[in-house]
C-alpha cells in the first residue's frame, strides 16, 4: 500500500494494490512517512474502504 495522504501520525489515506482508495489507522502507522511511501502493512489496526455504491447514493442538496 502506498501512502496518498498522511492524515496524523496514526491515519493514513492509502491505495491498494487493487487500486481502491481506504484510509488505515494504527499506532505511529503515518510517523515520519511522506506521500509514496509504503505502510507496514503489521501496523494497521483498522481499514475503512470507499465504497462507490454509497457515495453514488448521495444528492447533495444547493440552494
Amino acid at each position: 500500500m502506498k501512502a496518498l495522504h498522511i492524515v496524523s501520525n496514526n491515519a493514513v489515506v492509502v491505495r491498494t494494490e487493487e487500486g481502491r482508495k481506504c484510509v488505515v489507522t494504527g499506532k505511529g502507522l503515518g510517523f515520519k512517512k511522506a506521500r509514496g511511501d509504503l505502510i507496514n502493512k503489521e501496523l494497521i489496526q483498522n481499514v475503512f474502504v470507499e465504497d462507490q455504491r454509497y457515495k453514488e447514493r448521495i444528492v447533495i442538496k444547493t440552494e
